[in-house]
């Protein structure tokens, strides 16, 4: 335990140095905003609380989904994992590990708890109005199609529609969601994605 805190207070003293060397302090400081877990997180809070950083869920994680959060992001938070789903999504360890995700149970501080029950991250999808090809450009239905819970659906107008109750916050939708690259071709937008999944608030517990 001693050589883990050791660990954990040389990342916090590196992550600060690095933040008042590059003039960001001011900016790491300023409130946290909600932060996308992996699955088995509880509050933000609580997390922050138990999580020593020791990246077993990171080294764990067969989807490579789940990476460090980098300084930028978050003083407070800098190394624990969050969920990157630019080049996959996360499959809860279905196939390896039948839908048991194994990075809650590597955890050895209980950060991440095993879930009972289906699986799910601390997120949700979000429809981005701005960027969705389907929004302005009708016939995109990419993220209906592939939703493996069913959660998205087309409203009347052919749009996008979330059921948050459905949503697991998996993050294929965001993966597949081809509208930063189409929307390139004509010279519009495109840096971001037509759908994201987003941190859902939590109560401090």
């Amino acid at each position: 335990m001693a050589g883990l805190s050791r660990r954990g207070f040389l990342v916090s003293a590196g992550v600060l140095a690095g933040l008042v060397a590059s003039g960001g302090v001011a900016n790491a400081l300023a409130e946290d905003k909600a932060v996308l877990r992996p699955p088995g997180a509880q509050s933000e809070h609580g997390f922050l609380a138990r999580c020593m950083r020791c990246q077993k869920c990171v080294s764990v994680c067969h989807a490579r989904v789940i990476q460090p959060l980098s300084i930028a992001e978050s003083i407070k938070g800098a190394s624990t994992p969050t969920l990157d789903f630019s080049r996959n999504y996360c499959d809860f360890c279905a196939e390896e590990n039948g839908g048991r995700p194994r990075c809650s149970e590597v955890c050895p501080t209980k950060a991440l708890l095993p879930q009972s029950g289906k699986a799910t991250v601390n997120g949700i999808a979000v429809v981005n109005e701005r960027s969705c090809i389907a929004w302005d450009w009708k016939g995109c239905t990419v993220c209906v199609d592939e939703c493996p819970q069913d959660a998205i659906a087309l409203d009347e107008q052919g749009r996008p529609l979330v059921d948050d109750a459905l949503c697991d916050g998996c993050g294929l939708c965001e993966l597949i969601c081809p509208s930063s690259s189409l929307r390139s071709y004509g010279g519009g937008r495109s840096e971001a994605k037509g759908i994201v999944v987003v941190a859902k608030e939590r109560e401090r517990a």
